[in-house]
């Protein structure tokens, strides 16, 4: 996960986050025990009441909460945010721990996969997203990079507004390097952006 504090360094302010901050009733998994160690994302400070922001993905728009919000990110998903009653669909070994404009990337603790759902479907059709979270991490931090590198070039200047080409097929390869594969990487580019 060394390479990974490297690359997320460049999208916000990281500490080494431990498992006392984390406020659920279950231990934290170990996989993200280590993330949050090592990686980190904290993001700046909102305010004092708040606490930090956590990390957006530059060019993805995934953010990824700091520790100390995780237990509570999972509102909405895992209870319901108004009445604090459990949402009957959503398993126990499912746990958020980033999101894309409300869809969330979801760690299977049972298995370590990750999975990827819509929000506002009706019920929660997941897809196994990457094997495990250092991998998806990885692939984020990939494309992330790339996009964060285009600057003010990222965008078309067109109606479509959407991200040019070339940097399309940059993250494209970044990704590929990390999944170890073309196809898997190009699905994966394609669903963060719907």
């Amino acid at each position: 996960m060394n390479d990974l504090h490297a690359a997320f360094a460049r999208f916000g302010p990281l500490q080494a986050q431990h498992e006392q901050d984390w406020q659920g009733p279950f231990p934290l998994p170990p996989v993200l025990a280590r993330f949050y160690a090592q990686v980190g994302p904290l993001g700046r400070e909102i305010n004092a009441k708040v606490g930090h922001a956590g990390i957006t993905l530059p060019g993805l728009e995934v953010w990824v909460p700091p520790l100390q919000r995780l237990w509570s990110y999972q509102a909405g998903y895992r209870w319901n945010g108004v009445d604090g009653e459990p949402i009957e669909d959503w398993p126990a070994n499912w746990l958020v721990v980033a999101d894309l404009g409300a869809d969330p990337f979801i760690l299977d603790m049972d298995d370590g996969r990750v999975l990827f759902a819509r929000h506002g479907c009706g019920s929660w059709d997941v897809d196994t997203f990457a094997d495990d979270l250092p991998t998806l991490m990885a692939a984020l931090a990939a494309a992330g990079t790339v996009y964060l590198d285009a600057g003010d070039d990222l965008f078309n200047d067109d109606d479509d507004g959407g991200i040019r080409a070339e940097h399309q097929e940059a993250a494209v390869q970044a990704v590929a390097r990390v999944l170890g594969d073309r196809l898997q990487a190009e699905s994966f580019i394609e669903t963060l952006q719907g």
